[in-house]
């Protein structure tokens, strides 16, 4: 009797793979048994088990098979069709069958997909011919596929030993049934027609989601998923020896359980606080997956590399649009071929978005995905029931953005029962007030205003004028060898700036977004020894710089306290002094609310000349934001509001949407380009599928500016590989250089 293959490279027999996603299974019911919970289905496990079991019957099929060996003789049908038809010996209710036959049929393609191409009712129909000619490919096969049925109770009596299995062998394809026929439609019709069940909700999400995860899993070689550490407070005190003693905010953090508002001064140890949260909220299991949530890019690597040497690679991924990148730079070694560390780039990074590694340091919109409907969503959603979220910076994104964010946490709040821990330096009363109203009760821990003033490292200098008029003030400063920041709120103001002071200092950099990758992650890479930086809103975030003063143009104050975070940002310099500009560039307007800038210089005004004390800063962004958003950021807040509302509604499992990617991508308003001086050098590499090499070249530009340059002719598209080139100036120290036509991009 010949052994049939689930898979042909690597050669893996069906039994194997079977018992391979058994395994998987076995691992997930293990470490997240709370799953059954979130389901609301007490026999949840019991139903997974058929599903994962029954999942692959339909390649025994000889055409299946066949195509198996041949790549050129292709099958042209769908084996998880013929495999759902296994489920007519089950004596469940029907609802539970329905739910395990959705969650085979589609464990590939969704309903619709399915619907469109594999069409197969009613009888009299040419499709439901086709699904009967194609049964009829598993009888040369049965015997064999026989012998792996007989082992599925045996399996089930392994895990279950006290209950009863529901499921008996199939001894004949005369009793396959068309799950189009006994489940699809129904499904379909009942979704259409506004009748919805527990299978359109998080019963049929998770059954859907965990059916995908023991196929991917297994079929990537893994067989079980990583556990969180085990007490992870011992393991910071063995890393970080400075928390053998910990802050009483540290300590409260830590034995909170369930949601947590944290506020601590910059530098204080707020990530260790969290962590510690997020260790006291593990369930026995360790099953519980922990999202570490940050909104840039450059804050994400940084806490990528942080906290990898304290969880192991294992057991911590990332996610945000160019992390595949700088994975590849970081595994890239001269031991190793391109393809070679690409493979691994791909093995690593596929395993980061399944429901493997427990932790995971990732923007909102990698968590937005799942709520636009992608490809993978019921996956993410399994995932992210009872997790455990961090979410650090929360103040830093704009209207729309935040709600769709606390819209998405009173989601995971209610209906997958995950749990928060929002943590700040500083938050305008009205955002926490509106976080509160997401995340419902919770545990505020704050540092006591004694303790915040230990931190207080900066004096505020107000100067008239513009930024361009405090240049002899700055280049005294660098006269003083003291090391400078100065920060634009546009890219073309920074470079004018840096292009009047870089030859009055020994190592003079500017950093803004319209750098190509290579250029931006060099520049980062030397930074610490810079007596001068110039930057944009870039230079906010996350970067492990400490400057010994601050010139910067004016902003609304939350921004403002970012910029002064990278100075003295160890609290080893004394008070050092940062200066604001009272008058900004001209273009600044389309960046921020002049109403709240100009709140903000009086608000400093308050404490010019003077230590500006941690205890203080509270108050004086309340003061800023007393009113909240204004007219127009309200309108934007409420709007995405109600439309992702309305949105969510139409997020059923089984079936993706179609509109949910392009929705998706719309979120992002800024366009990737190559400039033209490097289009050959990107060329060659796309040719030779060195694709992250390739990625090197890549700057981005606001959609605004990408529809004029477009227009006047300065943008082309090669349709062969989609991708757009510039043809503007580049240079390497000073990025893309455009004109201030329409500047939204920072």
């Amino acid at each position: 009797m010949s052994t049939l293959l689930a898979k042909s490279d690597p050669q893996e027999s069906l039994h194997d793979h079977t018992q391979n996603c058994l395994e998987v299974y076995n691992s997930l019911r293990e470490r997240m048994p709370f799953l059954a919970d979130v389901a609301g289905e007490p026999n949840f496990f019991e139903h997974l088990f058929y599903a994962v079991a029954l999942h692959d019957f339909g390649k025994a099929a000889t055409g299946f098979q066949k195509q198996l060996t041949d790549r050129d003789d292709r099958w042209n049908y769908r084996h998880e069709i013929l495999s759902t038809g296994f489920v007519v010996t089950l004596q469940i209710s029907d609802e539970a069958k329905q739910a395990i036959a959705l969650a085979i049929l589609t464990h590939h393609k969704d309903s619709e997909t399915l619907w469109e191409k594999y069409p197969c009712i009613p009888e009299n129909e040419e499709g439901y011919q086709e699904w009967q000619k194609h049964v009829a490919e598993l009888e040369p096969n049965w015997d064999a596929l026989m012998e792996i049925q007989e082992q599925i109770p045996h399996w089930f009596h392994s895990w279950f030993p006290t209950t009863t299995c529901l499921w008996t062998p199939v001894t004949s394809t005369d009793l396959l049934i068309s799950g189009y026929r006994e489940f699809l439609a129904p499904y379909l019709n009942d979704f259409e027609d506004g009748e919805l069940n527990s299978l359109h909700c998080t019963y049929g999400m998770l059954m859907r989601g965990c059916m995908i995860a023991c196929d991917h899993l297994a079929s990537a070689g893994k067989n079980e998923i990583q556990t969180a550490l085990n007490n992870l407070k011992a393991y910071l005190v063995q890393q970080i020896k400075q928390f053998e003693k910990w802050e009483s905010f540290q300590k409260d953090s830590g034995e909170t359980t369930g949601q947590l508002m944290l506020s601590a001064p910059t530098g204080s140890g707020k990530t260790e606080a969290a962590l510690l949260w997020s260790d006291n909220n593990q369930s026995e299991t360790l099953g519980n997956r922990v999202f570490y949530v940050l909104p840039y890019t450059a804050s994400i690597n940084a806490m990528y590399n942080r906290l990898k040497t304290l969880v192991s690679d294992d057991k911590i991924g990332m996610l945000h649009g160019k992390a595949n990148y700088f994975v590849y730079k970081a595994l890239a070694d001269n031991e190793y071929t391109y393809h070679e560390t690409a493979a691994q780039v791909r093995e690593q990074q596929n395993l980061t978005k399944k429901i493997c590694r427990p932790y995971k340091v990732l923007t909102p919109f990698q968590l937005l995905k799942a709520f636009f409907g992608i490809r993978g969503f019921e996956m993410q959603m399994a995932e992210m029931s009872q997790g455990l979220f961090i979410f650090d910076e929360i103040h830093a994104y704009d209207p729309h953005t935040t709600a769709l964010i606390l819209t998405m946490i009173k989601k995971l709040r209610e209906d997958y029962d995950a749990k928060f821990c929002i943590m700040t330096a500083t938050m305008p009363q009205f955002l926490t007030d509106m976080i509160i109203k997401a995340i419902g009760e919770f545990t505020p821990v704050d540092m006591a205003p004694e303790d915040r003033d230990k931190f207080t490292r900066h004096r505020v200098k107000l100067l008239d004028g513009n930024i361009h008029d405090a240049i002899p003030k700055i280049k005294d400063k660098l006269n003083q060898a003291d090391s400078v920041m100065v920060v634009c709120n546009t890219v073309k103001q920074a470079q004018d700036v840096f292009q009047e002071l870089q030859h009055g200092a020994d190592n003079a950099k500017l950093l803004h977004s319209r750098f190509i990758l290579k250029d931006r992650e060099r520049i980062e890479g030397e930074l610490e020894n810079a007596d001068l930086l110039v930057g944009t809103q870039a230079v906010e975030v996350s970067l492990d710089i400490d400057f010994d003063c601050l010139f910067t143009e004016p902003a609304p104050i939350d921004a403002l306290i970012q910029r002064f975070g990278r100075i003295n940002r160890k609290g080893k310099k004394g008070i050092c002094d940062v200066h604001i500009c009272k008058e900004g560039g001209e273009y600044d307007k389309y960046i921020y609310s002049n109403e709240k800038v100009e709140r903000t210089i009086n608000a400093f005004a308050s404490v010019a000349d003077n230590n500006l004390q941690e205890s203080e800063i509270q108050s004086l962004i309340d003061e800023v934001y007393d009113e909240g958003y204004d007219e127009k950021e309200q309108e934007k807040f409420d709007k995405a509001k109600r439309m992702f509302e309305r949105h969510l509604q139409d997020i059923v499992p089984f079936i993706e949407d179609a509109k949910g990617r392009k929705e998706f991508n719309e979120l992002f308003k800024s366009v990737e380009v190559v400039p033209t001086c490097y289009e050959q050098e990107f060329l060659s590499d796309t040719d030779a599928r060195k694709y992250y090499e390739a990625r090197a070249y890549i700057a981005q530009i606001s959609y605004n500016q990408f529809a004029r340059l477009y227009k006047d002719g300065q943008i082309n598209i090669n349709e062969r590989i989609n991708q757009c080139f510039i043809n503007v100036r580049y240079d390497d120290t000073l990025g893309l250089i455009l004109d201030e036509y329409n500047p939204n991009v920072i």
